[in-house]
């Protein structure tokens, strides 16, 4: 900093040494904007004259010392604060170094040694405050990736990412998988403008994400208009198909009711499967995590069987969940590429068990 721009405050209870500072710093081209004589004034105007530096006699007189003024002033302001003292004793010194001071100036000084104590002074403050912009940026820019991560992968596959820099892929013997999508889609879509159409996927897509995140489900990936949902991983829970299928009730809820305010009616249909699966991570710029298996295409299947407003389920999810739900069975019907499959349309949940599955969310 240009040295007659420099604003300098002089906290100094003798008015000898106070002037002969001041003398001697306007000789050396510097501004002393202020001379102040005890703790509470030296306070007021750093907060009201923002000075470039203040030099601070350590045993200042009144209620408050040089020490205790600065540590208020460096808890208030970014102002970088030289002390003043004839006391050059250990305990004097340890006191001062709590505040963290920018130098010390002993008394009595000469001309060369007060420049070089403002000019270092000057010089390390101005340092500091770019390493803390520099550290504050690197922090936001952390919580962003970490954001932008747990948006990407599931709290535990982060923790594993960052800690062991990889991700085993991992076996699951039982966890459930939900399909949806929307009937039409491609007749409706082709009448839209396209951010009309991205508007109204948007929108329902969040309020998707919103009743997924209530149950502590798994959004696993959205294609096109089709949205994947995966309960009990990664990590695993024994109410895996009892979860999904209330989501899958508070989907089409969430969709009927959007539809009565909507002039855009959108019908969902929706499919669960149960069984084992192989999750992990794939792609290594941009990964995604995802599952594989018989599960998952069966899943699939079962959404394409289904109709509009109603949820599928193959016999491998009612089993799990016919205790709890109202179920009704479609027969035997053929799922492309995996032959006749057990199907049950889920109609809703059996009265007697409705307060158990409240504490899931709507019921």
């Amino acid at each position: 900093m240009n040295r007659s721009k420099l604003k300098i405050l002089v906290a100094e209870d003798e008015q000898i040494i106070a002037i002969d500072i001041k003398n001697t710093l306007r000789n050396l081209g510097y501004e002393v904007i202020k001379i102040v004589n005890n703790g509470p004034d030296a306070i007021n105007a750093a907060g009201d004259l923002k000075p470039d530096l203040i030099l601070m006699d350590i045993m200042l007189n009144g209620p408050l010392n040089g020490i205790e003024a600065a540590n208020t002033i460096n808890s208030k302001y970014s102002i970088p604060v030289v002390y003043l003292t004839a006391l050059s004793d250990n305990e004097t010194l340890n006191k001062a170094k709590i505040t963290e001071p920018f130098g010390y100036i002993l008394k009595p000084f000469d001309e060369r040694m007060l420049s070089s104590a403002v000019e270092m002074a000057v010089y390390k403050h101005k340092i500091d405050s770019e390493l803390k912009k520099k550290t504050i940026e690197l922090e936001e820019e952390k919580i962003l990736t970490d954001r932008l991560l747990h948006n990407i992968l599931p709290s535990e596959i982060v923790h594993e990412w960052k800690n062991f820099g990889f991700i085993s892929p991992r076996h699951y013997s039982q966890i459930s998988i939900l399909f949806t999508d929307f009937c039409d889609f491609a007749d409706i879509s082709s009448k839209l403008p396209p951010d009309v159409l991205i508007e109204e996927l948007n929108d329902i897509f969040q309020g998707f994400d919103v009743i997924i995140d209530s149950y502590k489900l798994e959004k696993l990936k959205t294609i096109g208009a089709a949205y994947m949902i995966g309960s009990g991983l990664p990590k695993e829970d024994e109410d895996h198909a009892v979860k999904i299928t209330c989501a899958a009730i508070d989907l089409n809820n969430y969709l009927n009711e959007r539809n009565s305010a909507s002039k855009i009616k959108w019908n969902m249909r929706a499919g669960i499967n149960s069984g084992q699966v192989i999750a992990g991570i794939v792609g290594t710029n941009k990964f995604t995590y995802d599952v594989w298996g018989d599960a998952v295409n069966i899943a699939s299947r079962i959404e394409s069987s289904s109709l509009p407003g109603r949820i599928n389920i193959s016999g491998a999810t009612y089993n799990l969940i016919q205790k709890y739900f109202d179920c009704e069975y479609r027969g035997r019907l053929n799922a492309k590429g995996k032959g006749e499959i057990d199907m049950y349309f889920v109609n809703g949940i059996k009265e007697q068990h409705s307060g158990i599955l409240g504490t899931y969310k709507y019921f």
